[in-house]
């Protein structure tokens, strides 16, 4: 893999977002409502938006400064004023609608309004949530970081979520949410978005402390065995006992035996191979 080096101080603004939006991607998107001193309401979305914590529970994110005018978004003005704000998670049945949103309406323009989207009263709060999503947390500001005072800087904010509101369709009958219900949207770079639920796999931590990739032999580490089959391995908590089984004494029959060990999640069989093939040669 060949890496192209880039000094951020080289680029512009411009390219440097792109890089930025393009890189960490997908990114969940914060449906930010807001009001000002005067009650009158804003919505606008925020992919640069994540948890932070969950005792107390804390999330936040960065409505950056106009990379035109370097003036700040009327989301940031408000929250300094009023120090609450509500985030509702985007879904794709409202994303076009998030999209209207996001446009640079005049300050008193209420985004509820132009958007189409409903306001969903709060119970601690007095900014609304939007009514169509299934997901809404209220929010009483924590910190405002100034990360700069240019055109494109951003300005983390950080709130405790002191109200969930989630449909109660969304739920298992073990109290978690369901992953495929909830039908996220990401944000990626240009114009592009992910549908969550279609991009869904499950993936299984170590139960344990995995052994680790200095656990298998070197030899095996610079095989066609991509690095997802290696990590399987290196995963597993405690290696098998040697057990005098038949392998394929040519070692590139070796390595694809493993391969469909490894992919039908028979680690241990696996790992029964490679010790077998050790004790023959080292």
């Amino acid at each position: 893999m060949n890496h192209k080096k880039i000094d951020p101080k080289s680029n512009s603004l411009r390219e440097n977002y792109h890089l930025l939006i393009s890189g960490i991607a997908p990114r969940p998107i914060a449906l930010v409502g807001s009001k000002d001193s005067s009650n009158n309401f804003n919505l606008a979305p925020f992919s640069y938006f994540n948890a932070f914590g969950a005792n107390p529970p804390v999330v936040g994110f960065s409505p950056a400064l106009s990379g035109r005018t370097g003036l700040p978004k009327d989301t940031l003005a408000n929250i300094e004023s009023t120090k609450e704000f509500t985030v509702s998670i985007v879904t794709s049945e409202i994303v076009y609608q998030t999209s209207l949103a996001s446009c640079e309406y005049e300050k008193n323009i209420d985004e509820f309004d132009k958007s189409g989207l409903g306001k969903y009263n709060s119970n601690v709060i007095s900014t609304p949530g939007v009514l169509e999503s299934p997901f809404i947390m209220e929010c009483k500001l924590i910190d405002i970081i100034k990360l700069g005072n240019k055109p494109g800087s951003g300005n983390l904010i950080l709130g405790e979520v002191v109200f969930f509101h989630i449909n109660e369709d969304l739920f298992k009958d073990d109290g978690s949410i369901d992953a495929f219900k909830i039908d996220q949207i990401g944000r990626s770079g240009g114009g592009w978005y992910t549908k969550v639920k279609e991009s869904l796999f499950k993936l299984s931590k170590p139960r344990g402390i995995g052994v680790g990739f200095d656990s298998i032999p070197y030899k095996f580490l610079n095989t066609s065995l991509t690095g997802n089959q290696l990590a399987k391995l290196a995963a597993i908590e405690k290696i098998p006992k040697y057990v005098d089984i038949n392998i394929p004494l040519n070692f590139n029959n070796l390595v694809k035996k493993l391969s469909e060990y490894i992919n039908k999640d028979e680690i241990e069989t696996a790992w029964k191979y490679i010790l077998k093939w050790k004790y023959l040669n080292e």
